[in-house]
This record gives C-alpha cells, structure tokens and sequence, in this order.
C-alpha cells in the first residue's frame, strides 16, 4: 500500500489550479497527490478556474531528447520495458483528454468545416473522436503494455511459474522435483 504524503502544499496547488495553465493532472502530479483530491478541495472550497479556450496561445512543450545509445552496447531489455511502459501512459493520458474534451473538439471540429461544401472533411475529422476509435486505441495500448510486461521477463511465463512454485515448495513434499538422475543396472 502507498503512504500517504504527511504535508500537502493546499495553498501552492490552489494557487496553480487558479491560474489555469496547467492540467489537473499536471498538478497532481507534481504534488503526487490524486486528482479526484484536488477536483474534491476545488468543489468544496468553491475554487473557479478560468477556462481554457481553444484561441489560447500554448508554449510548445519540446519532448526530452532520447537517450544517446551505444550500437554496440545493447540496451537492457528491462529499460526498454520501461521506457515503453512510460510511453505507453503518455499515449494512455493524450486518449484521456480526448475522451474528457470530446465535446468541445466536436464543437472545433463543426466550426471549422462549417463553410465546407462537401461533408467528407467533417465525418471523416468527427470518426477519428468516436467511440469505436477510442475503444480500439485503449485495446492496442492494453495489447502493448501486455507484450511490454511480457518482454521484460527474463524468462518465459511458464519458466516464472514453476520457478515461483519451487520457491514456495521450500523443502516439503510438495517441492517441484529435481531433474531425473541416471543410475547404473548391475
């Protein structure tokens, strides 16, 4: 179980929410809070934040370079779990905000094809925001976060089983048995 964080900055992360320049999780994150706690603080305490408009000017956030890599030193495979595990909850956060904010793409989507003589632009803008797009994206990245879990194993799933299994054995008479000895018939 986690601990909790003995001392919670209330008046840094209103401070933030109110300004309205970074996500809620964004926020929650960097004071390893939840979420739902500071959506919980606002609604109780009455904070209002400003709403985000479209026409708002965003910095351009720059990815951190990659890593410099060696070609002829292999990586470990338990990095590259994690770095996929990691890209995997970014893509995870990016469906996230797509499925929370749905409402207004929709609303950008219709004003910007408003004046479109043909509807194609606008089905084809408004399929990529639908439910059966979504669900399939949350499958793939279940499906690579699965293989990625997988991978990082040093051994095969089987192998881990039975290896889990002799250690729970111990010495009793349900250890797994040893290898089948040769003996010499006289």
């Amino acid at each position: 179980m986690a601990q909790r964080k003995s001392t919670i900055d209330w008046a840094r992360i209103e401070l933030e929410y109110l300004a309205g320049e970074d996500s809620i999780r964004e926020i929650a994150d960097r004071h390893e809070i939840s979420d739902a706690a500071i959506r919980k603080r606002a609604k109780a305490q009455g904070w209002v934040r400003e709403v985000r408009t479209a026409n708002r000017c965003e910095p351009e956030r720059q990815p951190p370079p990659p890593p410099r890599s060696n070609p002829e030193a292999p990586r470990d495979h338990n990095q590259i779990a994690d770095d996929g595990r990691s890209l995997v909850a970014r893509m995870l956060d990016e469906l996230d905000a797509v499925t929370s904010r749905r409402g207004e793409l929709e609303d950008l989507i219709i004003a910007a094809t408003d004046g479109d003589d043909d509807d194609s632009r606008r089905d084809a803008m408004l399929k990529l925001l639908s439910l059966g797009n979504r669900a399939n994206t949350m499958k793939t990245l279940a499906l690579a976060l699965k293989t990625l879990n997988e991978a990082a194993a040093p051994q095969g799933k089987k192998a881990a089983q039975q290896e889990k299994a002799a250690q729970i054995g111990g010495g009793s008479r349900f250890a797994a048995l040893g290898p089948p000895t040769l003996k010499a018939v006289k």
